[in-house]
């Protein structure tokens, strides 16, 4: 290459890539974020046995007619993760946690941790360096994305382990769905490769209001909640191989679309 041609795409994207990822294994949040992910699990687990183990519950009139905002009573640790297809519970009669409370939520936390890398390239003032020095629109999206992804599956790993500690502390069963260990694995990968559609997603929002965090947060927030049927939607304990193949072309068909977006926005905005 001489002097006047301008770095491959190739070179560009890996450059961009052991940037960002010196910068995540140097900064401190990214395992808090793991830490936490672990923790979770024994905090939702522990909550849950307290709840159905504590004080009786009122049976006044006016508790009888009131929603009430409860903990789900997990019957078997692996439902911190999601539930079988022939998983039957009662109703609880109030609002039900156990579709908030379980691994989707890390799809959050990844975009929480993206849009602080971003907000503050901005803030700084980072970005501009590396859009006139290191690389193009499309390489920071990539990296971005990578970083995101990287980091979720990271989170998803941490999450399972605290899962295992968490039901071996609390006694709860570790009752598989009718897939045994290859429903679990199949579930577990699927999300991973869910976190391209997630990931992606959250990124377009961290470009579109640069610097300005809470504005990011609350957005990811609102579309997260939006989004999170999507997290479960055909990844259960009793997936099969089906189920990461079509977690891989929905999470490719995301990362595409929002990828792109993400772009068009970083095209059409200045770096201020």
């Amino acid at each position: 290459m001489t002097a006047f041609e301008s770095p491959s795409f190739g070179s560009r994207v890996k450059s961009m890539l052991k940037l960002d990822f010196y910068r995540l294994f140097n900064t401190p949040l990214f395992y808090i974020m793991l830490a936490i992910a672990a923790i979770i699990p024994a905090m939702v687990l522990g909550l849950s046995v307290v709840e159905t183990t504590g004080a009786p519950q009122s049976t006044s009139q006016y508790a009888a007619n009131t929603p009430q905002i409860e903990m789900p009573a997990f019957d078997y640790t692996w439902q911190l993760i999601e539930t079988s297809e022939n998983f039957t519970g009662e109703e609880s009669g109030g609002f039900d946690l156990a579709g908030f409370a379980n691994i989707n939520m890390l799809y959050i936390f990844a975009g929480l941790l993206m849009a602080i890398f971003v907000a503050h390239d901005y803030s700084s003032g980072f970005v501009k360096n590396i859009f006139t020095v290191h690389s193009k629109k499309i390489d920071y999206v990539l990296s971005k994305s990578a970083i995101g992804i990287f980091s979720g599956a990271g989170m998803i790993v941490m999450y399972v382990c605290g899962t295992v500690l968490a039901g071996a502390f609390t006694g709860k069963s570790f009752e598989l769905g009718v897939s045994g260990f290859g429903g679990l694995v199949f579930c577990l990968v699927s999300k991973m490769l869910l976190m391209g559609v997630f990931c992606p997603l959250f990124l377009s929002i961290a470009v579109f209001f640069r610097s300005k965090l809470w504005l990011t947060i609350v957005f990811t927030f609102l579309l997260g909640m939006m989004f999170y049927p999507v997290a479960s939607f055909g990844t259960t304990l009793d997936s099969t191989v089906i189920a990461p193949l079509a977690a891989l072309v929905a999470g490719g068909a995301g990362a595409l679309a929002f990828g792109t977006v993400s772009n068009l926005f970083l095209k059409k905005r200045d770096l201020a």
